[in-house]
This record gives structure tokens, sequence and C-alpha cells, in this order.
């Protein structure tokens, strides 16, 4: 029976860890108006029992069901973790009906019930890959929904909320909405530079803001975005999007006359896509 219980703090230090992890938060920020950082440390090493309070006011923090800190044990961990797994392969993959057979077929969503953090991973992972099969009025409205579990206008989107509000944003895009489009984008754009440099979540951004002012027409605005993408990407190293900015890039050019610039453009994003295929 010891034994057992001791493997429950282990279980609930190890969700705590990876949800505070998944949220972008130290172990500090988790702390703040809880207990001490050295306590959550050792909540979530499993080397210290944490009290009905403590783990009441991590659940609130957290926006979870307490009961998923019961009801999960470590296989079930495990489950869902394998879950979120295969569904990014799917998604980056580009096999967005698979992505939906398999949110079906393994009963995904009963599965995340008690965490919104998984409800909203699920939600917006069905919302999207209905967003890339062309159908935006049903996608649209999943992701609306799955942003609006966790996150409230007032505050710094959290990491794992800032891909959420790029889906959103892809999908007003789509929608003609380029206003909101936009709006979102720039949202995240500033949120990612209160993190970390190195984040391949600003080349995307960099892409989409750039397409989004080229649909409306505003070219100089669309090559200042493309350009800011492309200079990150080489200081970065990073090849994401590359080869797309570029095309945007060049796109831009050609809109306003400046065919050199443009054909430049066009060839780099050629050769990349030659180099590396298509991202």
């Amino acid at each position: 029976m010891v034994s057992q219980t001791i493997l429950d703090y282990r279980w609930i230090g190890q969700r705590i860890r990876e949800i505070r992890q998944q949220r972008g938060l130290t172990q500090q920020q988790l702390a703040l108006g809880i207990c001490n950082q050295s306590q959550i440390s050792r909540i979530e090493k499993g080397v210290e029992s944490v009290s009905a309070e403590i783990l009441f006011q991590i659940a609130h923090k957290f926006s979870l069901d307490i009961r998923i800190f019961f009801d999960m044990n470590e296989q079930q961990i495990h489950e869902i973790q394998s879950i979120r797994k295969n569904i990014k392969y799917l998604q980056k993959k580009h096999m967005y009906q698979e992505l939906l057979q398999y949110i079906e077929d393994h009963q995904v969503e009963e599965i995340c019930r008690y965490s919104l953090m998984d409800q909203q991973f699920v939600l917006y992972q069905k919302g999207n890959a209905h967003v890339h099969l062309g159908v935006v009025d049903r996608g649209l409205p999943m992701i609306q929904l799955a942003l609006k579990l966790t996150y409230h206008c007032e505050r710094i989107p959290a990491l794992y909320e800032i891909e959420v509000i790029q889906a959103l944003a892809i999908a007003y895009g789509l929608d003609g909405d380029y206003r909101a489009c936009i709006g979102w984008l720039h949202k995240c754009l500033r949120a990612l530079h209160i993190y970390r440099e190195g984040n391949d979540q600003f080349t995307p951004i960099f892409y989409y803001l750039s397409k989004a002012y080229s649909d409306t027409q505003d070219y100089r605005t669309a090559i200042e975005y493309a350009t800011q993408g492309i200079r990150y990407c080489a200081n970065h190293q990073i090849g994401y999007y590359l080869d797309q900015l570029y095309y945007e890039c060049g796109y831009s050019y050609e809109q306003i006359g400046q065919q050199f610039k443009a054909q430049q453009c066009y060839a780099k994003s050629q050769l990349l896509q030659e180099l590396f295929g298509v991202y």
C-alpha cells in the first residue's frame, strides 16, 4: 500500500512537470502564490507528497479538473503522450483526413476529457485539419472554441497557445477576414519576442504575415515581413519556411514592378525546394 502511494506521488509529479513545461512555465512561475520553487521541484521528482490544498491550486492554475491527478495512472499518461505524438506526426505530414480518422477511431476526445489543455490540443487539431481540407466554416469555430478553453485576451499567450492562435489566424485569412488574421499574427509575434530567440515558431508567423499583407495588396509591408523572416532564418540557421518566404518576397516585388528582385527571390525559392523539398 505504501509503495502504491509513492508511485501515485511520482505520477502526479510527472504530470505536473509535463504540463508546466508544455505551458512554458518555470518552477518559480508555477510556485508563485502557491508554495516555493524548491517544493515544486520535490513534488515533480516524486520525493515529496503534495497536499490537497496545493494540488487544488496547481490544478486551478493549469485550468485542469483536479481529478486528472487521481483518475489517471502512468499508463494513461503515456497513452496521452503517444496520442499527442501521433497527431503531431499526421499534422506535420499534412495527413489531415487520417488525423481526423485517428481521433475518431481512438476515442481521443474521451481519453483527453480531464485536461483543458489536452482538450484544447485535440479540438484545435480537428479544426485545423478541417481548415486545411477546405472546410473553413467547420474548422474555424473549433479553433475559436479551443483557444477560449485556456486563453484570455488580457494576458500574453503561452507558447502552447501561440500554435493555436496561429492556426486561428490562418483560418481567418482563408475565410477572407484579413484584419483578424493580421491582428492575431501580430499578437503571436509580440508574445514570441517576449519569450526566447531561436524559436521555430517565428518563421511561419513572418510567412503568414507576409502572405496576409500580400493578399490585401500591401506589397511593401509584405516584403518587409518576408525579409524579416528570411533574415531570421539566416541568423538562426533555420530552413523552416525559408523557400516560401523567398517566394512571397518575390511575388510582392513582382507586383510593384521590381522584376529583377522578384526573379532573384523566385530563383532562391526554387533552389531551396530542389535541395530540401517543400516544407
